[in-house]
């Protein structure tokens, strides 16, 4: 019997002692497995130290500023929007490559290069230097060679894409 309650005896201290760290870990130590709070926050500030994540208030400045240079693109630089442009007459609207340039009044005549003028997509067509554009036709600039329109009389145009008024 002796043999019997030594055995249960040591059996028991065998499934105890691995219990006992558990028990005895303190919130927070490495033998504990609950994670807090204050942890947390302190393996987030060394990580936000190591990778230089405080810089993201930087980052998203200079794209709210990038952004908002985008909104007011007037003259001279790139929108995925149309822009209504008004022409004076005698202005020219001089056009980057892929503009999108639609006249909606007014009267204005081609400005083509050496290399040829403005595509027509409406009548399938080219638009030679000089020749007066049809209003409400999509003209598209192929190239950025100074092509674009001048204005013949006071005109409105709508406007996807580079372009700079010219004087």
């Amino acid at each position: 019997m002796k043999k019997i309650l030594s055995i249960v005896l040591i059996v028991l201290i065998l499934l105890i002692l691995p219990i006992n760290p558990l028990i005895n870990a303190a919130p927070g130590d490495n033998n504990d497995p609950i994670v807090v709070l204050s942890y947390l926050n302190q393996r987030f500030n060394e990580l936000i130290e190591k990778y230089g994540l405080n810089k993201i208030a930087e980052h998203e400045k200079t794209i709210a500023e990038l952004n908002e240079k985008l909104k007011n693109t007037g003259t001279g630089t790139g929108s995925s929007t149309l822009q209504v442009v008004e022409l004076k007459t005698g202005e020219s609207l001089i056009a980057g490559a892929g503009a999108e340039i639609i006249l909606r009044s007014g009267k204005v005549n081609a400005i083509a290069s050496s290399l040829g003028g403005l595509s027509d997509v409406t009548k399938a067509g080219d638009i030679a230097h000089g020749v007066a554009v049809v209003s409400n036709h999509l003209l598209i600039v192929p190239r950025s060679d100074g092509r674009g329109v001048l204005a013949v009389t006071d005109a409105i145009l709508l406007v996807r894409g580079e372009y700079k008024i010219v004087k």
